[in-house]
């Protein structure tokens, strides 16, 4: 990274005058960590392997100009400044002075209140602010409980939220997250890809009727699975795309597609070039499984693929930092984490050797700005709320006790180069021919390295 530029952050702690609320996301709630292994890979188009119909496919990088490539923005997923009582003006402050220009926030559907939206003074309060502020917002649509995802009743609901909140700019929203996990869409069995066709299908309608101006981003997809909770991703893809052509549908379903490429949870403390080495799930260093499966699951239909114009947002990714010198964090950590320099380390790994060198991502939304102050997702009375996350790039706690992390000021330049801060030389993907499966078994998996 250029670190001739971190001196002009240093003066940024200064800022410092949080409102004592913890950030709130919907990926701090998560599956118990599957039992997978890792394997350390520079390839970004790798061999993707599928238990369905579809088949087997390789891809290969080259490279090309940075002039080629669309920009790439930052920012975080983060509620802090959609429920803080200055309307999130300090959150906005802090973000943008780190060179981040977006947000993601969470909105639930309720089932109770279908014609209602719960958070709707946070969003009346927030959102001009946000607008004042040149702060981006991007809304991820879900439901709470996750086993209601009728397409007619959420839709509704999300071209009522899409209609409102045009107003303040907002028109990216991410239709649900994490469905092919249980603990966000259940059941999870083999026709929840099919289901959630439908629904996205539905939404990206209702959605652009409301909107034209609007974004309908698909998936939201978990980078694993562990058994029964959870679907693998690359299959998922691909049954969604099944289900797509089996629809007859002649419009797309998504505008982007939203993912998140998280280190495997029974090692969070691997370096961003460390993937999943089952074929079928997918992190930083394995962007290409995705794309081979877009490919696979929907070339030759109107819904765009990474080679005709989709691109990827991720909008949840994060190393969590230790706490210990720390007061204002309560209760025992319960997952490793890393070193402050090491964050720092790994995001700048992440952006200048993978996300600013691919064309087809166009936006990154690190996992928190501010810390939440429960270290294992309970209160101190030892009751579950949720959470428990210390990935952000600030410390918890509230104004004059927030201080910033070395990520904040080391990484912060990097956000402004776009494609620039590319170092290891632009990606270029292509598909590689197909081999079918034979007997409906699993294909056998080989990879390709640039």
């Amino acid at each position: 990274m250029k670190r001739s530029k971190i001196a002009a952050l240093a003066a940024l702690g200064a800022l410092l005058l949080l409102g004592a609320v913890a950030g709130v996301a919907i990926g701090a709630g998560r599956d118990t960590p599957s039992d997978t292994t890792t394997t350390t890979s520079t390839d970004t188009g790798t061999m993707t392997t599928s238990t369905t119909e579809t088949t087997t496919t390789v891809a290969t990088t080259t490279t090309t100009p940075t002039t080629t490539a669309p920009p790439i923005a930052y920012g975080v997923a983060d509620d802090t400044g959609k429920y803080a009582d200055d309307g999130g003006a300090w959150f906005d402050t802090m973000l943008t002075a780190a060179h981040l220009t977006e947000v993601r926030w969470t909105l639930a559907y309720d089932p109770a209140n279908p014609a209602g939206i719960n958070e709707l003074p946070f969003i009346q309060r927030a959102a001009p602010q946000a607008q004042k502020d040149g702060v981006h917002v991007v809304l991820a649509l879900y439901a709470r409980p996750g086993r209601v995802h009728s397409p007619a009743a959420f839709c509704g609901w999300a071209a009522l939220v899409a209609s409102t909140v045009a107003q303040w700019g907002i028109n990216d929203f991410i239709v649900w997250n994490e469905p092919n996990t249980a603990l966000y869409w259940s059941p999870q069995n083999a026709k929840s890809p099919a289901a959630y066709e439908a629904l996205l299908a539905t939404c990206y309608d209702a959605i652009h009727a409301a909107d034209p101006n609007a974004k309908v981003i698909g998936f939201g997809l978990s980078p694993r699975s562990n058994g029964p909770t959870q679907t693998a991703p690359i299959p998922y893809i691909l049954a969604v795309g099944a289900a797509y052509r089996a629809s007859g549908r002649t419009l797309p379903i998504m505008d982007q597609m939203s993912i998140h490429p998280y280190p495997n949870p029974n090692s969070p403390t691997d370096r961003p070039d460390v993937g999943y080495k089952n074929p079928d799930f997918y992190g930083v260093p394995n962007l290409g499984r995705v794309k081979q499966a877009v490919y696979d699951a929907f070339h030759g239909t109107a819904q765009p693929t990474t080679l005709t114009g989709l691109t990827f947002r991720i909008d949840e990714l994060g190393w969590q930092t230790t706490t210990r010198a720390y007061l204002q964090y309560y209760n025992a950590e319960n997952v490793a984490v890393v070193g402050e320099q090491t964050q720092a380390n790994y995001v700048a790994w992440a952006v200048e050797r993978y996300f600013a060198c691919d064309p087809s991502v166009t936006d990154v939304e690190w996992f928190l700005l501010v810390d939440e102050p429960t270290r294992n997702g309970r209160n101190t009375r030892g009751v579950s709320i949720g959470g428990g996350w210390q990935s952000g790039f600030l410390t918890a706690g509230g104004p004059g006790v927030s201080t910033p992390k070395l990520s904040y000021t080391e990484d912060a330049p990097l956000f402004t180069e776009s494609r620039a801060a590319c170092t290891a030389g632009m990606v270029t993907w292509r598909p590689h021919a197909r081999v079918s499966a034979k007997n409906g078994k699993p294909k056998r998996v080989v990879k390709k390295r640039r």
